[in-house]
């Protein structure tokens, strides 16, 4: 990967906390001059993507091991995911036609089963701490191709929170539109957790800023409501959303007693707070409101409107007050919920609400792009982290996290 130009293949993989499977991506990256230099900004192409579906219980297996796994499990799973993520980049690979002999490598994000971006004290010492599993090691010697992960932790290795990591991919896929523009973008991913980043407009003796953060649930408890209430995944279209009506009491009961929503950034959140006692609250206030099944659901994806447009609103729009127009594009799961997309559209006034597709991106590859990419920056000895009063405090100059080939 020495010198100027060069054009590679690179694999990105990811499993989201919706645990649904492994995304994977395949791009072309080519890096235009010094690849050292921070005018180099890759250029990159999607080749291939698909999801490989875990196989059938390792959802269920997973989520017991977040909550209460032991040492034991979570060694075992962390090669068992290891091998399930090699055959991801394998299943890609062959979906873009290339040989794996042509890839020149893989950043993995792995599965997460615990993030704990609150400082806590041990023997004298303030210790953030994330941990992902599906061993970097394990890719790189089933596919015989360098490997780059633990992307989070180094992350919180320098001061950040480890979430979100997205950031960085939204900055270049906002600059190729908003460089040059008086307005303002914005990216919001839904997956099990929302994040958004924001491309702060031009002002007059003054760069342009770029922030992001994690704003409160996506689909983590809609999902959960529609597993224990209607024993499917999640809410297909979001048709049982437009069937329910928004009950105003359970949404301000969800509002008042919600701490991580009103948070100043920087901050993330995982399924250690949005977790099953969570859920058990939501269905005892809906028993008591006496609420349909349909009201429930409608509720709560609402909720998840809700607390995008209350960060939006505090944190973000100050910042924009100079925009002429502001643009919102979405991706993740969350995208192809036309209920949620509808509430979003309607609570973000002044924001015009669009898919990610708008600016050539696949919704779903978003995150796979993004580690890919993370992966590549990683390898070429660049920090890919955004540093600002949102994320870390410094970039990553040495290499983040591990790194294994055979």
């Amino acid at each position: 990967m020495a010198g100027q130009d060069s054009k590679v293949y690179v694999i990105g993989l990811m499993s989201g906390t919706s645990m649904d499977g492994i995304d994977a991506c395949l791009l072309e990256i080519t890096a235009v001059g010094d690849l050292h230099s921070s005018e180099a900004i890759p250029r990159w192409t999607l080749v291939s993507f698909l999801t490989h579906p875990y196989p059938v219980g390792l959802k269920g297996d997973l989520m017991r091991i977040c909550s209460n796994g032991t040492v034991g499990e979570l060694c075992g799973y962390n090669v068992l995911l290891g091998k399930l993520f090699a055959e991801a980049a394998k299943a890609v690979a062959r979906a873009g036609r290339l040989e794996m002999g042509k890839v020149a490598l893989i950043g993995s994000h792995g599965q997460t089963v615990h993030h704990m971006p609150a400082p806590q004290s041990l023997y004298g010492y303030q210790i953030t701490s994330t941990l992902q599993i599906g061993d970097p090691s394990i890719i790189a010697n089933e596919c015989g191709i360098t490997t780059v992960g633990d992307f989070r932790l180094a992350d919180m290795a320098v001061g950040g929170q480890g979430a979100p990591l997205v950031p960085y991919l939204d900055q270049t896929l906002l600059e190729r539109y908003y460089r040059e523009k008086k307005r303002a973008g914005m990216l919001l991913n839904i997956g099990g957790i929302s994040n958004i980043s924001a491309y702060v407009p031009l002002t007059q003796g003054k760069e342009r800023d770029f922030v992001g953060f994690d704003c409160g649930p996506g689909n983590v408890l809609v999902d959960h409501l529609m597993k224990q209430l209607y024993g499917v995944e999640y809410d297909k279209d979001g048709k049982i959303g437009f069937l329910g009506k928004i009950s105003s009491t359970l949404l301000q009961e969800l509002h008042d007693k919600d701490t991580f929503v009103p948070r100043c950034p920087p901050k993330s959140t995982g399924r250690e707070y949005y977790d099953h006692s969570y859920v058990e609250r939501i269905m005892a206030l809906g028993k008591t409101l006496n609420l349909s099944t349909e009201d429930l659901i409608a509720t709560v994806t609402d909720f998840t409107a809700a607390a995008v447009c209350a960060n939006y609103e505090q944190f973000i729009k100050p910042l924009i007050a100079s925009a002429d127009e502001v643009d919102l594009f979405v991706s993740g799961g969350g995208a192809k919920n036309n209920f949620l997309m509808r509430r979003l559209q309607e609570r973000l006034n002044g924001v015009e609400v669009y898919s990610a597709e708008k600016l050539g991106l696949n919704p779903d590859a978003k995150e796979a792009v993004c580690f890919a990419l993370l992966g590549y920056e990683t390898y070429r000895g660049r920090p890919g982290n955004v540093p600002s009063k949102n994320t870390s405090v410094q970039r990553i100059e040495q290499e983040p996290g591990s790194s294994a080939s055979t």
